[in-house]
């Protein structure tokens, strides 16, 4: 399996999971906000709901094995994610578009990004999903579902349009049961997504490519 070898970029990297590790008793704090109501993102404001180190890994072999350049991320939170995506746009000559919907987590994972050294891999656009990625300008090569489940069926098909002949999805926290409208409408669409679970772990992931 391929490693990130950019050494800034993994000193980041290791500070960011490290304060993630740490972060449980913030993560109950939001959860607490959603007993009487719906949860909202703005209770998650202080935490990262990171993906793990494996999976970071996992995503940049993967997006390097198969060349991607055109990449897009769906919840940018504080750009841990963002940073292995980016560390294989690099090595690819691609870029990276991630969108995060709270201000506070776009400044500092723009300051994250900066510390990394790959901020000019990266455009970062602040606001809801639906609006911020509406006008892409090159058909996507990979895709990461990442932020807030309810979004993941209506964001599949605005960006169904820019999905081509092996397009890649990789969906984290899978296996929540808001998640379900997205895969069911994944799984009855055989003709054109190729669609597996690949680890149950921290939600639940989900690895699927376009048959266009």
């Amino acid at each position: 399996m391929r490693k990130i070898n950019d050494q800034k970029a993994l000193r980041t990297l290791n500070r960011l999971h490290g304060e993630s590790s740490r972060e449980m008793g913030k993560i109950l704090k939001g959860l607490s906000k959603g007993i009487f109501r719906k949860l909202q993102p703005k209770d998650m404001k202080d935490t990262y709901i990171a993906i793990s180190r494996s999976q970071g890994e996992f995503l940049y072999n993967l997006l390097v094995e198969n060349r991607a350049k055109n990449i897009i991320e769906f919840g940018t939170s504080f750009g841990i994610s963002t940073l292995y995506l980016a560390a294989a746009a690099k090595t690819n000559g691609g870029k990276v578009i991630t969108t995060e919907l709270l201000p506070e987590k776009c400044a500092v994972a723009q300051k994250n990004f900066e510390e990394a050294g790959l901020e000019d891999f990266i455009e970062l656009r602040e606001g809801d999903a639906l609006q911020t990625l509406r006008h892409l300008d090159d058909s996507i090569d990979f895709l990461l579902m990442d932020g807030w489940n309810d979004l993941y069926l209506p964001l599949l098909q605005q960006l169904e349009p820019f999905f081509k002949d092996g397009t890649i999805i990789y969906t984290d926290n899978a296996s929540f049961k808001s998640a379900k409208p997205y895969l069911d409408y994944i799984y009855s669409r055989p003709e054109m997504y190729k669609s597996r679970r690949i680890g149950d772990d921290k939600g639940g992931s989900e690895l699927t490519t376009v048959a266009a």
